[in-house]
């Protein structure tokens, strides 16, 4: 398979998830397994981040591990933010690839699938410092290894308007799926909507987690997201969406970003899912008058978890200290300062993640510092949601006929089954 065939395949797939800055870090006084010793030059690319909010950070990291490694020799290269993945494809293909790249999961899927990555889980004794999720993202199906050290990232948790829940006599606020789809029932036949989305094959895997179980997107070469349990869940929207817990606004802007936030927004729904610092820096701003009556919950069973990393090459000519570097950048203490300027961002550490009082900007109201202290609590257990051969036309698609089953008009095993068949009919590979 040529290079540009498997890098170019996968890059099409990939949404980007970027801060247009950020880092992250480890250490390496836990040692690199890759053969060698730490000298000599090593290339090290990022994704636009080459400005005066981060450049003083990237300079001191690189200063820092060159005194502590003499010999060693780090050349930065930052790449704009446009055309990222066309500069990761010419790289690969001419055999410039840097010894140290940013790489979201979905890019780092293409180069792994072309053996332009390095297997860290082997190089690198400290892999076990990182946030599991944030490893199992760059653990592939169908290929043995783990291309990523987890850098920055990010995840979502519940949102609540207790003055909706209070008036349609829900009296404590939902900690589970099963919970929320119970108060949305009797919140419905108060008159009170509760819901502004459609579940998505991603949002299933989260729903069916929280009760245990496991919803695979894509599995053995196959997309696998049409079983009984969720078919299951998508039945119970209907039900509910018949009984009015569903806004209509759920199913006219089915695959359309921020729906539900914008619905939350104006306090005509109970429950919407969003990003950590989403009181402080929206809430707060465009919803002012909704701030007493906020209430945050962690994340149903494996929430999602965003994530960036740093990835090393395969052909790196100074293969140990590519993977020194790349631990080095990307330990507790790095990765902790670097959040501390990336706000609304997680380091990718256990460590890191103990005590985000650390390096959480200091929140503006009382329940911003609730939702800073939850989202810390679960990186370990969110999940990188679908998989690198799930694009987002194929996200999009299938909320579109879920939304068609949630309305009626087709069945739940309909919708899943179309879905998944489009999914089959578009995959590139």
């Amino acid at each position: 398979m040529k290079i540009r065939t498997s890098v170019a395949a996968g890059i099409a797939v990939a949404t980007a998830f970027a801060l247009t800055a950020c880092t992250g870090g480890a250490s390496t006084s836990g040692g690199s397994a890759a053969d060698g010793e730490v000298g000599g030059e090593i290339s090290f690319q990022t994704w636009s981040l080459k400005n005066d909010k981060f450049t003083p950070y990237f300079e001191g990291v690189i200063d820092a591990f060159e005194k502590e490694n003499p010999g060693a020799t780090v050349k930065w290269i930052d790449q704009p933010a446009d055309g990222y993945e066309d500069k990761i494809l010419q790289q690969a293909e001419s055999g410039e690839l840097p010894d140290v790249i940013n790489l979201p999961p979905e890019y780092a899927y293409s180069l792994a699938s072309a053996d332009q990555l390095l297997d860290l889980g082997s190089a690198s004794k400290v892999i076990g410092d990182y946030v599991d999720g944030g490893v199992e993202a760059y653990t592939y199906d169908g290929i043995d290894g783990s291309f990523g050290f987890p850098w920055y990232l990010g995840t979502e948790l519940n949102y609540w308007n207790t003055a909706l829940l209070a008036q349609g006599g829900v009296t404590a606020t939902p900690q589970t799926f099963e919970e929320t789809m119970d108060a949305a029932e009797q919140l419905a036949a108060a008159g009170i909507q509760t819901i502004s989305d459609v579940p998505s094959p991603k949002s299933l895997q989260i729903m069916v987690s929280d009760g245990g179980g496991t919803q695979d997107v894509y599995k053995d070469g196959k997309f696998v997201f049409n079983t009984p349990e969720a078919v299951a869940i998508v039945e119970r929207y209907a039900e509910l969406y018949k009984a009015g817990a569903i806004s209509p606004e759920a199913l006219q802007n089915a695959g359309t970003a921020n729906a539900n936030i914008n619905n939350f927004n104006k306090g005509t729904v109970a429950w919407a899912t969003a990003g950590p610092n989403y009181i402080d820096k929206d809430i707060a701003v465009n919803a002012p008058t909704l701030l007493p009556d906020v209430d945050v919950t962690n994340g149903f069973g494996n929430p999602p978890l965003f994530v960036q990393g740093i990835s090393v090459s395969a052909n790196s000519d100074n293969a140990a200290t590519a993977v020194a570097f790349a631990e080095f950048l990307t330990n507790t203490d790095n990765q902790i300062e670097f959040v501390k300027l990336a706000t609304g961002f997680f380091p990718g550490t256990k460590a890191a993640n103990e005590d985000p009082s650390v390096f959480a900007e200091t929140a503006q109201n009382e329940m911003q510092a609730t939702a800073n202290d939850l989202a810390a609590s679960q990186m370990n257990d969110a999940r990188m949601l679908g998989a690198p051969q799930f694009t987002e036309a194929m996200e999009t698609y299938a909320k579109q006929q879920i939304a068609l089953a949630v309305k009626g008009d087709i069945t739940a095993q309909e919708a899943l089954d179309k879905a998944v068949e489009y999914a089959e009919q578009n995959v590139v590979g």
